[in-house]
């Protein structure tokens, strides 16, 4: 090594040594400072007890409260008794069923559909002659019917039958208005122009 390296060395572990003597505390220091120690342990340990007894308490206030309000109760309240769940076409189910697997179903509501069916039917077996416009055609023909806003699909398969018996009128043309004629089943057994005086279906 060089000489001044040498004394740079010797310098610095001599400023190391002054400054370890300076900062090191002494045995009796070193044992007040742990006796001071030990002394404020206790006390951090008392407040976190205090602060633990006091979120306990909280926690249990506002249960009692929520509870007495209940906020809590898993039964929930009938605000309105005036619902009535046959006002409704279709009811949601969710339930976990009994293989512990999440289920749902749509259920139709089946009074309401019954009586939904009983009328159309009826209405459908006492309607003889059915007005509507002739709206498009390309196999089928597609009438808008005059009655509940219905598009009346007459398949290719129906107007060949027809055809054959000669119940199509000639020269019937997209925007015509129809009148097609029902048996007492419903079913249609003729198409024809509906006349001078009806041009529009009535409002």
């Amino acid at each position: 090594m060089n000489k001044p390296d040498e004394q740079f060395d010797e310098k610095l572990s001599n400023h190391f040594k002054a400054r370890k003597a300076r900062t090191t505390l002494s045995h009796a220091q070193q044992q007040a400072l742990k006796h001071s120690v030990a002394q404020k342990q206790p006390k951090k340990l008392g407040f976190a007890l205090q602060l633990t007894s006091l979120t306990c308490a909280l926690g249990l206030l506002a249960f009692i409260v929520l509870n007495s309000n209940n906020v809590i109760n898993t039964a929930p309240k009938t605000v309105l008794n005036t619902i009535d769940i046959h006002d409704y076409s279709f009811i949601t189910t969710h339930e976990i069923d009994q293989t512990g697997s999440y289920a749902s179903a749509i259920t139709q509501q089946k009074r309401a559909l019954d009586t939904q069916l009983a009328s159309d039917l009826r209405r459908h077996q006492q309607r003889h002659i059915e007005y509507g416009t002739l709206v498009k055609v390309d196999n089928d023909w597609y009438i808008a019917s005059c009655h509940d806003e219905v598009l009346v699909q007459i398949k290719q398969s129906l107007l060949s039958d027809l055809k054959g018996k000669h119940a199509i009128e000639s020269n019937i043309n997209t925007g015509d208005m129809l009148a097609m004629a029902h048996n007492g089943k419903g079913q249609i057994v003729g198409l024809k122009h509906a006349g001078v005086g009806a041009k529009q279906c009535k409002a």
